[in-house]
């Protein structure tokens, strides 16, 4: 390449191999005679185009050039272009930014906000705080969102509002009174919920599973929900017996609760089904065998495959039921949501356990006997072995009524979230 002319290529092929190998002598000379060639020819480009006053090129050439010559001093290879280079590099990029923010101005008053970020982000590139740029910036990207959020706000579409009125906020918190405004659109956009408590039931199981969840729902809607808030302390919250919202002849009464209360929907919930099952201990003796090894002498060496007993014990529990809402539409009356779906945990245990103390190497034990078993019948009896070390304590009930409300919890926000 270096023949042919190709000085740049041959430089970068000349850096490489230096940069491989440090030690390289042959390298370092060929870097040191190609590369400065190659950054003799970037000083002149940049020359040229400063004297033209092409400001882009004349920084593309220079930042080409100073990073070369960086590399190369990283290899403790200087290469040498004249000084006044650094301060006509400044000259370009003060007249770049100039340039630049001009227009930049020009832009924001003639309300082309995105043109105008474009150059805005061109200015920034070099000085981020080069005279008015970051106000600039901010009226750029917040006035559009603005302007979108009030016309929203007009209308009433509160939750677009509320996404422009946030995008301001990531920029600036002090940006006109959009901090007000999206005070205002989350007070508007929040959906009110009436959450009723099951009619107390008969059976304790499902009664002590409504109320829990009822309790965790309420505790989910103010802490992670928020769009949605639960309206609390009314006369209206436990399920009258024996009736349906969902009844056409119930209507002035859905109304007349809207009217009273200010929500925008009711959520009704119901637990049907609900069991708790625990198998106890279920133990069933099995034989393993144990190895033992008796010399003899020197050469001689007898093993033999003693029998012992021991239990392999199983156990089961869990908790299920089948958890039933409906979402009403407060205005409407309408059914907006309903699912029925089996709620459940459960946890097992399997695990082998000694009948009599054992001291001795595990790695001795086999499930079958290996001198009176066949060849093709013996398997590797690692997991066998493991199963004397297994988890051997099950869940608690209370661990799997936790597991199953933050199941139902999950439900719960997933169905709300999506109310608009």
């Amino acid at each position: 390449m270096e023949k042919m002319g190709l000085v740049n290529e041959a430089a970068e092929f000349y850096f490489q191999s230096l940069q491989r190998k440090p030690t390289n002598v042959e390298a370092r000379l060929k870097l040191k005679e190609v590369g400065q060639k190659h950054t003799s020819g970037m000083a002149s480009e940049f020359f040229r185009n400063f004297n033209t006053q092409q400001n882009e090129a004349s920084l593309e050439s220079y930042e080409r050039m100073k990073d070369f010559v960086d590399r190369c001093a990283a290899l403790n290879v200087q290469m040498d272009y004249p000084k006044a280079y650094d301060e006509d590099y400044q000259k370009t990029v003060e007249a770049y930014c100039s340039k630049n923010y001009h227009q930049a101005s020009v832009l924001v008053n003639q309300k082309k906000y995105n043109e105008a970020l474009a150059y805005i982000s061109k200015v920034n590139r070099y000085n981020k705080d080069y005279k008015n740029t970051a106000q600039l910036s901010v009226i750029a990207t917040c006035e559009p969102l603005y302007q979108t959020a009030i016309t929203n706000l007009q209308n009433k579409n509160y939750a677009p509002a509320v996404q422009a009125l946030s995008a301001i906020s990531v920029k600036t918190d002090k940006y006109k009174d959009a901090k007000d405004l999206l005070e205002m659109a989350n007070a508007q956009s929040t959906k009110q919920f009436i959450l009723f408590e099951p009619k107390s039931s008969a059976n304790a199981l499902t009664k002590t599973i409504e109320s829990a969840l009822y309790n965790n729902m309420n505790d989910a809607a103010s802490a992670k929900l928020s769009a949605i808030k639960v309206i609390n302390n009314t006369p209206f919250q436990q399920t009258p017996e024996a009736f349906d919202f969902t009844k056409s002849t119930n209507v002035d009464l859905i109304q007349a609760i809207r009217k009273a209360t200010g929500a925008d929907y009711f959520y009704f919930f119901n637990v049907s089904n609900a069991k708790e099952y625990d198998s106890g201990l279920s133990k069933t003796q099995k034989k393993g065998y144990e190895e033992f090894r008796t010399r003899k002498n020197d050469t001689l060496v007898i093993v033999e495959y003693k029998a012992f007993n021991y239990n392999l014990v199983k156990a089961q529990r869990s908790v299920s039921y089948d958890f039933s809402f409906k979402i009403i539409n407060a205005l409407n009356s309408q059914i907006v949501a309903s699912q029925t779906k089996n709620i459940q945990s459960a946890d097992a245990v399997e695990y082998q356990e000694f009948t009599q103390p054992f001291k001795s190497n595990i790695n001795n034990l086999y499930p079958y006997n290996p001198q009176q078993t066949a060849i093709t019948a013996q398997y590797n009896a690692k997991a066998w072995r493991n199963s004397f070390s297994a988890r051997n304590t099950l869940k608690s009930q209370e661990e799997l009524k936790t597991d199953v409300y933050n199941q139902n919890i999950k439900l719960f926000i997933t169905s709300t979230s999506s109310m608009k």
